[in-house]
């Protein structure tokens, strides 16, 4: 029988090949748990933001068509269709905050238990999940408030001149990357979101070019994996975008069977672009590791702090 490899510490300094590597082990040694709870908790919403999807294209199809035919109609197919839209964004940072908790459940669960994440049930992890909700619906309100405060700063310089987007842009660069690193430390510790910000720019701009190196890598696995499941979506949406074009038809002349599998192949792909999520966060956590370890030195202040417990 082959022996369990020692489980794998957060905090430690590795090269960015190592870094690839303790995330992809991760996924590989927990993928099945994590796979089971993403699905009992995300692919309702999954269902849910399909069916808003598919009503907002049927609606953005009659509205085009009739525009021309019929005014009062193409008004409510298109509030019919802001509704949809609304709902499914409203789903969409739903899921983003279920599946950010269930995440660093998970990974602070792997670190705490002796078992891992091996025979994990639900009340094992039931505390710290309800936790980990609040945390995550506190860090969209931040970053919400981020994005608008960084608009409004970007628009308003762009009104006073282009130029100053020479800076700007650079700016917004160097800032976002150490920024992304706060979701660990606000989910793995136990301190404020001030906190976590400030620590996050003193370990990000320490370790700029390994976040960004991350980042970058975990991007395009998560972007392949969601092209190959949408692409079979977008296929069906070309040939419904063809059939309109040719024949000028509505939303009525399409069959249910065939509206059934655009939904059914929506649910593939919303499902599948939060299931790749697990590659950037699982990544940017022992990103975060690392950067600790080499800014803080976090071993060895536990080692002295446990001298004599040696």
């Amino acid at each position: 029988m082959e022996s369990q490899k020692p489980k794998i510490v957060l905090y430690a300094k590795r090269s960015f090949g190592e870094k690839l590597n303790v995330t992809f082990d991760f996924i590989k040694e927990n993928w099945k748990v994590m796979l089971k709870y993403i699905t009992y908790f995300v692919l309702p919403l999954c269902l849910i933001q399909a069916v808003n999807f598919n009503s907002m294209m049927g609606h953005m199809y009659d509205f085009n068509s009739l525009v021309a035919a019929s005014a009062n109609r193409a008004v409510a197919s298109g509030i019919s269709m802001i509704i949809n839209s609304s709902l499914f964004l409203v789903l969409s940072l739903l899921a983003g905050i279920v599946i950010t908790a269930l995440l660093f459940t998970f990974f602070r669960t792997y670190l705490d238990r002796e078992e891992r994440l091996k025979n994990l049930h639900f009340n094992d992890m039931k505390p710290l999940f309800i936790r980990n909700l609040k945390r995550s619906f506190v860090l969209f309100l931040w970053y919400l408030l981020f994005v608008i405060i960084l608009s409004i700063l970007l628009v308003s310089l762009t009104l006073v001149s282009l130029y100053t987007l020479i800076i700007t842009i650079p700016l917004f660069v160097a800032l976002i990357f150490p920024l992304l690193l706060v979701p660990s430390a606000y989910m793995l510790e136990e301190i404020s979101v001030w906190q976590s910000i400030k620590k996050s720019f003193r370990l990000g701009f320490a370790t700029w070019g390994g976040v960004f190196l991350i980042v970058l890598i975990m991007s395009i696995i998560a972007n392949v994996i969601q092209t190959v499941l949408g692409i079979p979506w977008y296929v069906t949406y070309m040939v419904r975008m063809i059939f309109f074009m040719s024949e000028g038809g509505t939303e009525a002349t399409i069959s249910f069977g065939y509206s059934f599998l655009q939904y059914l192949l929506m649910v593939v792909l919303l499902f599948g672009g939060y299931v790749s999520s697990i590659f950037y966060y699982i990544g940017l956590t022992f990103q975060y590791g690392h950067a600790s370890e080499v800014v803080d030195s976090i071993t060895i202040e536990s080692d002295i702090d446990n001298f004599d417990k040696l």
